[in-house]
């Protein structure tokens, strides 16, 4: 017996039925949300030139490469920066970035 004859069949990706479709609501757009960055005027008042938020920088954006390392704190100066963070309307991540180039700026 051959190993070609007890090959496994296969079953190709099917479109769904009309009858599905049909079953289907249409979207109501009126109705959607859209979330915009409640950090997106700020950043563009500001001039923030290290990447804030997730993903790829545009184009334009980008500062070169970046490596992610590590700062270790005790608890209560975690919840410290936590606090700060929440209230200026920023990640803790862009909060210590923010304050690591502010630092910069004056100690230069």
């Amino acid at each position: 017996m051959k190993a070609d004859s007890k090959r496994r069949q296969t079953r190709k990706q099917r479109e769904p039925s009309k009858a599905s479709l049909r079953d289907i609501p249409e979207v109501d757009f009126s109705k959607a949300r859209v979330r915009r960055n409640p950090y997106a005027a700020r950043i563009a008042k500001e001039g923030i030139v290290v990447q804030v938020g997730r993903g790829r920088p545009k184009k334009i954006l980008e500062v070169g490469g970046t490596r992610p390392r590590s700062v270790r704190f005790p608890e209560p100066v975690w919840k410290q920066i936590e606090a700060q963070a929440k209230a200026k309307g920023l990640t803790v991540h862009a909060a210590l970035r923010e304050a690591i180039l502010a630092w910069l700026k004056t100690a230069a």
